[in-house]
């Protein structure tokens, strides 16, 4: 089978970006009798960065396909976006199927393509009301219903939120997970040392971007509601990357230090060699997120050992099983004690970090991989 995917926006942070490259890897190893066509810009460096992400799979080609977005300027937008969709259906043909990874982001809505759709928080969230993000996925999210031959989530819950918002909708809907890089996995070695000047067991962590539903406001005020001592032997480190969502929908957060003058520590855009030896190192992971697709983060945290504090709403729950401790994410209180009862407490962290080393292991790029190709056989037997 010669499957392609849309590869013009798959580098860099973030976590559908990171689906891409790392279902891209699980296929190429898992079924070398097929080969994966990856169709990006027309850019010699672009296209040899994403080769280099992806890996050097003989089964995989990375190809230019079509024109960046702004190669023409922005006067010749609607010209450049004609040209990379007539660019992009030649360079698809020949191919059994088109994967669509990012279809709200997409060069084109391939009929009969396969979708994945990540999460459907701007239709469903009030706070996205009147954004951009609320009427592009309006205009979108029938679309890639009506045109796609199957439609793949990451999650029960999205599965589900699909359903109620379009009960019409007759597109096959599959559910199927996805999981930490092996990157992210335990390994004793990376304890000890955390580096940006934080010492093991001693501060707690969140990781993502700044985002209405990633809950920030709550997250700094649990953290100023901690006991002084607890609060100023473990600072609160904000690893955050990829604004374009708080750029997109005007959303900011104050940064600004706690009453006491411990403020969070700030680190943007890190590495995954330094961002697993944070997870190793820290007291706990915490993520009050209102709503996930699937909440790799997660996943990545229990790989490396860290205990973990996220929310008992959305996908989280499904995702986390009973290897985190699931809060109230409306609830600065109710955060706040479960960081305090972690950072006091080794042998709670013992037993939470065990609980998610456990639960990690059940999900692999491998499982996503050969998921994914049973959805691809009932289209293309």
């Amino acid at each position: 089978m010669r499957v392609g995917f849309d590869g013009t926006n798959i580098l860099g942070h973030g976590g559908i970006k990171t689906y891409a490259r790392e279902l891209l890897r699980g296929l190429a190893t898992e079924f070398p009798d097929d080969s994966f066509h990856v169709l990006t810009t027309f850019s010699a460096s672009k296209r040899d960065k994403v080769a280099a992400a992806l890996g050097g799979f003989p089964n995989l080609e990375v190809r230019s396909a079509v024109p960046h977005r702004l190669m023409l300027g922005e006067k010749l937008l609607p010209a450049t976006r004609i040209a990379g969709r007539i660019l992009w259906r030649s360079a698809c043909r020949g191919l059994d199927l088109v994967h669509l990874t990012d279809p709200f982001g997409a060069v084109v809505l391939r009929k009969g393509s396969v979708s994945t759709v990540h999460d459907l928080f701007p239709l469903t969230r009030e706070e996205y009301s009147g954004t951009e993000l609320r009427r592009r996925y309006t205009v979108l999210a029938p679309r890639v219903l009506e045109l796609s031959g199957a439609v793949i989530t990451p999650s029960d819950y999205i599965r589900n939120q699909l359903m109620e918002l379009f009960p019409q909708c007759s597109t096959p809907l599959m559910t199927v997970p996805e999981a930490a890089s092996e990157t992210f996995t335990h390994d004793g070695e990376r304890r000890g040392d955390p580096g940006h000047g934080l010492r093991p067991d001693g501060y707690f962590l969140f990781v993502g971007r700044i985002d209405r539903r990633k809950n920030l406001p709550v997250l700094l005020e649990a953290h100023r509601r901690l006991p002084r001592g607890v609060r100023e032997g473990h600072p609160l480190v904000l690893v955050l990357s990829d604004d374009r969502a708080a750029r997109t929908t005007g959303h900011t957060v104050d940064l600004g230090p706690a009453g006491d003058g411990t403020g969070p520590v700030v680190l943007r855009d890190l590495p995954d060699s330094d961002l697993v030896r944070l997870y190793a190192n820290a007291t706990a992971f915490v993520f009050p997120s209102l709503d996930e697709g699937f909440g790799l983060p997660v996943l990545e945290a229990m790989s490396a050992g860290c205990p973990v504090v996220t929310s008992g709403i959305s996908c989280l729950p499904e995702v986390a099983g009973d290897a985190a401790v699931l809060v109230d994410p409306f609830s600065p209180e109710d955060l706040a004690s479960a960081m305090e009862s972690l950072a006091t407490s080794p042998e709670l962290r013992r037993e939470y970090g065990s609980r998610g080393l456990s639960r990690a292991r059940l999900f692999s790029w491998g499982r996503t991989a050969r998921e994914t190709m049973r959805v691809y056989r009932k289209l293309v037997p």
